[in-house]
C-alpha cells in the first residue's frame, strides 16, 4: 500500500507524518507502541531483521534459524525488497546494520559476533 494508490486509507498519510515527526527513538517507540499491538511490533521487527539478513546474503535456513521467521515470511520480505523503492535498504545502511556483529559469516557460523 502506498499513498499514491486510489484506495489508500486516509489515515495512512497521517500515520506516516506522525511517525516521521518523532524527534527521538523514545518518542518513536512511544508512537509505535500506542498504534501497534506487541505482536504487530514483533512481526514488524522480525521483518526488518529478515530484510537485513537478506541484504547480508544469509540463506533462508540461517535467517529462519536466527529470526524464527517462516520461509513464507522470508520469501514475502525478499519479494518486497525486490519490488520496493530501496528505502528499507537505505535506512538499514544508514543505521549501520551491516556491522560485524550481524555479518553473514558470524550468523552462518552460529555466533552472534566475529
Amino acid at each position: 500500500m502506498t499513498l499514491s494508490e486510489p484506495n489508500t486509507p486516509r489515515g495512512l498519510a497521517l500515520l506516516l507524518r506522525v511517525v516521521g515527526s518523532a524527534q527521538t527513538p523514545d518518542e518513536m517507540e512511544g508512537v509505535l507502541t500506542t498504534v501497534w499491538t506487541p505482536g504487530e511490533m514483533r512481526d514488524a521487527a522480525q521483518r526488518v531483521e529478515v530484510a537485513a539478513q537478506l541484504m547480508e546474503g544469509c540463506t533462508y535456513e540461517v535467517i529462519a534459524h536466527h529470526t524464527g521467521a517462516s520461509t513464507a515470511t522470508i520469501s514475502r520480505v525478499r519479494r518486497s525488497l525486490e519490488r520496493g523503492a530501496g528505502m528499507l535498504e537505505k535506512a538499514l545502511l544508514r543505521v549501520g546494520r551491516a556491522d560485524a556483529q550481524y555479518s553473514h559469516r558470524s550468523w552462518a557460523s552460529g555466533g552472534g559476533s566475529d
